[in-house]
């Protein structure tokens, strides 16, 4: 269990390959996390790492050029780790273990996309053109929200 109280409230997050073993401060620790899980990115972020960064006892950001000062919003925190910390990390792990598992299929599946037949500019643009004037907006005049 991650411990709750104000003083054991993690600061650091961890993993030993060896044992697969997530370590969220001193006293807390997951089992059987892959590595493909530990080091899963996103626009060259580790996922596992930005998430805690905004979970952990101290927060602050280093300072990055000339940037206002942080709000003072920033300074309202939970003292402790909480219950619903523990459910999100499971929740993402959850994720990323599925992620990881479908890398394969994926892999797979560009491949053969990029193996496939492929349709130029001109042939697309051809398609458009027999499309009724009214299914052929202009992309400014297309809403998300329509």
């Amino acid at each position: 269990a991650i411990p709750g109280d104000a003083e054991s409230m993690p600061n650091e997050i961890t993993y030993d390959e060896n044992t697969q073993t997530l370590r969220i401060g001193d006293k807390g620790k997951i089992v059987n996390v892959t590595p493909q899980m530990w080091t899963y990115e996103v626009s060259g972020k580790q996922v596992l790492t930005q998430w805690f960064s905004y979970r952990k006892k101290d927060r602050s950001k280093p300072p990055m050029g000339d940037k206002r000062p942080p709000s003072k919003l920033s300074e309202i925190q939970p003292e402790g780790w909480l219950a619903e910390y523990t459910t999100e990390l499971l929740n993402v792990l959850n994720v990323l273990g599925r992620l990881v598992a479908m890398e394969p299929k994926q892999a797979d599946l560009l491949n053969r996309i990029c193996k496939g037949k492929r349709i130029d500019a001109k042939t697309v643009t051809a398609a458009v053109a027999k499309q009724p004037k009214k299914a052929r907006r202009k992309a400014d005049e297309v809403s998300l929200f329509e």
